[in-house]
Parts: structure tokens; sequence; C-alpha cells
């Protein structure tokens, strides 16, 4: 059974080589450090000119930090990434930049976001030196993406020695989907033109472009797997961290499907002078409709229930799916991975879904994952008298996001590489005390974001701070040292470090239900 097989839920919240020409590769910055240090206005220079950052205490940070030339103007739509034009003066970097244009989380929906450069924004410690470097590709579904996120901020990290760095990328029609003539994975390509900006200017932070951990969570996540994966990428990092990891994809075949799909929704032809030529209120209005057009799995077939703009196997960019990419290119990189309990409940808590699945959803889930018929009997004890929806979630939290994990950390360890599993299982007691250990409840304690404004519907108040100090010290000491601190994983025991409130190393917890899935192929 493939793993475009699976009955899923749209959970995911160029060439073979992008060329010097097309990032600048023949610039350098220069490594003088940041100036100004004791002001509330510090400066570096950069390979593009100087910017003007903030400090805040012993944190100094820089924002809306251009890697690459505005991708949404005519002449470098649906394009590699292009480089950026050297600005005259000092280019204020003291407040975050829009998201890139996306679909809005507002009730009604429409564009959020706007054209401008492709930028990300970065932390760094007072006096930093040859400090390790964290850099965070944000989730969302390959539709959204919001790198300036309250959640995301890295000053916790910077304050324990580390430069971190948050980058946006383009996601949607502009990212993902398919155009003829224009290079795939157009989003995968932001994220590999922001490795090598790393790699030329971190030093002006004080970082070490030598020593990167690249990290995500839902299809950031992926999006560090393919990474790691993809040979263009190779020796741009280090270490990995992935949380909650997907393994959605499609084939040539499939994008193209989707993107004839789309080109109808707006009236024109599949191609990118015909697209570019479409307003961006207009594209993103498609997207919302393809968004909702693609959860009609009896019209889609195997590519049904999943976003419509996925990383596609390409021959070029993206060589091979991603297990047999990590298989080939990976080597024996450090990976620190895992995932939340009950990943699927914050799909189906918040508007109440939960309370509306009635029990032959949950036995056609069964059915079309072809799971093994003690399933329903394993699936009934995942809480005191699980309802049907109770069930689902579990399930889908299995398909989309818990095995797919640790097949990547099998497949990572059978290739000699060392890796640490955890499964955050602190049940947040967000939304009436019914959100549970879900998706992205995991992101405010391993950044110690606790307190802010975007995290407190999803921790149901204030948190559990010891959980975010245990957490945060475990990522902290993994970006420095290669090693989180428990036992690596291995397939006898599979020694897995439950997150909770109270921290422990189990082996193999919920073993009952992995065994469910042994069948199951992903790839």
């Amino acid at each position: 059974m493939t793993q475009q097989a699976f009955g899923r839920r749209q959970f995911l919240g160029a060439g073979a080589a992008l060329g010097a020409s097309a990032i600048g590769l023949a610039g350098c910055a220069q490594t003088s450090g940041i100036q100004n240090i004791d002001s509330a206005s510090p400066i570096t220079t950069v390979e593009h000119g100087e910017l003007r950052g903030a400090r805040a205490g012993a944190v100094i940070s820089f924002k809306r930090v251009p890697y690459a030339a505005n991708p949404f103007i005519a002449a470098n739509r649906f394009k590699a990434p292009q480089p950026v034009a050297a600005w005259p003066g000092v280019r204020d970097a003291s407040t975050y930049g829009p998201m890139p244009p996306q679909p809005s989380r507002a009730p009604g929906g429409g564009l959020a976001g706007e054209a401008d450069d492709l930028t990300l924004n970065v932390w760094a410690p007072l006096n930093a030196h040859n400090a390790p470097v964290m850099v965070w590709f944000p989730g969302g579904a390959y539709y959204r993406v919001d790198a300036a996120e309250g959640w995301y901020d890295g000053s916790g990290f910077a304050s324990k020695g580390i430069v971190v760095v948050t980058v946006n990328y383009r996601v949607g029609i502009d990212g993902f989907m398919m155009i003829g003539g224009m290079p795939d994975n157009r989003g995968l390509l932001d994220s590999v033109a922001a490795l090598q900006w790393i790699q030329r200017n971190i030093a002006a932070f004080g970082g070490n472009p030598k020593d990167v951990t690249i990290s995500g969570q839902s299809a950031g996540a992926q999006s560090v797997m393919l990474l790691m994966g993809m040979p263009m990428a190779q020796g741009l990092f280090q270490k990995a961290i992935a949380q909650s990891p997907p393994q959605n994809h499609f084939t040539p075949e499939q994008a193209a499907r989707i993107a004839k799909a789309t080109a109808e929704v707006m009236g024109v032809a599949p191609t990118a002078q015909a697209m570019a030529a479409v307003p961006l209120p207009a594209m993103i209005t498609a997207t919302e409709k393809m968004i909702g057009d693609l959860r009609d799995r009896a019209k889609w077939g195997a590519i049904g229930g999943q976003p419509p703009y996925l990383p596609v196997i390409d021959g070029k960019v993206l060589t091979a799916t991603p297990l047999a990419a990590l298989q080939k290119n990976a080597g024996d990189v450090p990976l620190l991975i895992g995932c939340t309990d009950e990943e699927a409940r914050l799909y189906l808590v918040p508007g109440g879904t939960i309370d509306r699945i009635p029990l032959p959803a949950f036995e056609a889930a069964l059915r079309g994952n072809r799971l093994p018929a003690n399933a329903a009997e394993v699936y009934a004890r995942v809480r005191d008298k699980a309802s049907p929806g109770d069930m689902l979630a579990a399930l889908e939290s299995d398909a989309t996001f818990r095995m797919p994990t640790l097949r990547f950390a099998e497949q990572r360890v059978a290739a000699g590489a060392p890796v640490w599993l955890y499964n955050f299982s602190w049940p947040s007691p967000g939304f009436g005390g019914r959100l549970g250990a879900a998706h992205v409840v995991d992101v405010p304690f391993s950044f110690n974001t606790l307190a802010t404004k975007q995290a407190a519907p999803f921790l149901g108040g204030p948190g559990y701070q010891p959980l975010a100090n245990e957490m945060h010290a475990r990522w902290t000491r993994f970006i420095k040292t290669g090693d989180a601190g428990w036992p690596r994983y291995e397939l006898v025991t599979r020694p897995t470090m439950r997150f909770d409130s109270t921290s422990a190393v189990a082996a193999d917890p919920l073993a009952e239900r992995r065994k469910l899935w042994s069948d199951a192929r992903f790839n």
C-alpha cells in the first residue's frame, strides 16, 4: 500500500542545483560582527548592505532581512529565487515584514500577506562569535507560512548562545504548483537559497556557518526531511530537528492534474504567462476553492484529503521519494524527531467536529487504511469511553503524523545515523479541556514561548513552565552538541522520550498502535 493511498485529512497547517548566478554566491558578507552593540539600534553588514536591528537585553534581532528578490513581480514570477539588489544606506531591520501571499485565517478568508522580498528574521546573542545556528522553517500545509508568528520568537535560544533564523518561503500556487517551463518545488528552492544566504552571511551575526541545525514543524518538518535528501542542499547544515513531519507529496502526474484543475477554476491556461496575469486576490480565492475541492475523496481518489499544492517528485529538485532520497543522500546527519500523541485533535476539537463524527466514518477509515481486524478494539481504548470522533482522531493522528515520523526514524537508524525520538504527551486543557496533546501544542514548549498571545488558546491558560524548561533545554543541548541527552533510538527497545508533566524515557510507547501499521508502506 503506497503512501498516497492513505486516507488523510488536510493536516499540514530549477534544476538539479541552484546556480551561483541565481543567488549571488560570488558575494561575501563582511564578518566584522555587530556594531553599536551597546545601543538600542545595533548595526551589522551583510552582502547587500547594512542592517539596523533592535536590542532587548542580551539579545539582538534583525527582521525582514531579504535573502532573495521579490518573486511576485513580473520579471521573477514562478522562477527560482533571484538575487537581492544592494540597498543604499542602512536598512531598517527592527520590525517584522509581511507574510508571503496566502489564504487568510480570518472568517471569510481572502488574501493575507503581501508581495515582498523573500525574507528571514535573525536573533543573536550579544557578542556572539562562531555560535551554533538554528534555522526554522514554519509549517502551514504548504499554502500558509509566517516566520513572524509569536511562538517562533528566537529570543529564548539566543539567550542561551544560539543564533536563530526563521524563514519565509513561497507557498501555494507560487511555491508548489506545477507550471510548465518553470522549476517545480519553488518553495523548497527558496529554502535552499535561505540556507545558502546563511552560509555567506551568518558570521555577520556571530553565527558559525559550519554548525547549522535545520528545524521545522508540520510542513516545515517535512521540508527538513526533504532537505536532508536533496542533493543541492547537502553541506548546508549539520543537524536536523523535525517536529510532526508528514510524508505528503505528489507524482508529476498528480501535480499536473492539480495544476489543470486550478487553472480551470481561474479560467486561464496553466502557463506561467497566463497565471502571472491573475491578480493575487483571485489566485488566493482559487487556492481556497481547491483546498475545499480536494476534500472530495470520491472525486480525487488517492490524492483526496490532502492540501492541493505539495512537493512533487520532479527528478530534479526532488530526485526520489522522501525515504529513498534519505537513504541515498542524508549520510549520518544527527536527527531529533517526534510528534504529539493526539495530533489530529487540533483539527477536530476547536470547531466541535469531533462530536459530529458518526461511527461509520471511523469504520470507513479503518477499511480505507486496511488495518487489521483488531484495530477497532485498539482505537476504542485511546480514551475512557472513546467516541467515534476520539477514535478517528487517533487513527488520523497515526496515519498522517505518527507513522511517517516512525518511518523516518527507522530509516535513519537503519542507515546508521544517530536519532533521538520523542512523543509530546502533555494534555492541553485548551478548548474546554478537550484539545489534549494536539498538533502544534509542542511548539511553544520547544521555543519556550508559552507567554505569547498566540500560544494562549492552544495551552488553555499559562501552560506548564517546567515542561517548557525541559524541552527547551533538550533542544538547546541538541543544537549545541548533536546529542539530545537521552538514549539514541534503536529498533529493539525503541527508547522514546515522553514529554509530559513528568518527562521520562519509555520503551516503545503506544506499541500496540504502532504494530497495527506494521504492514503499511510509506515512501
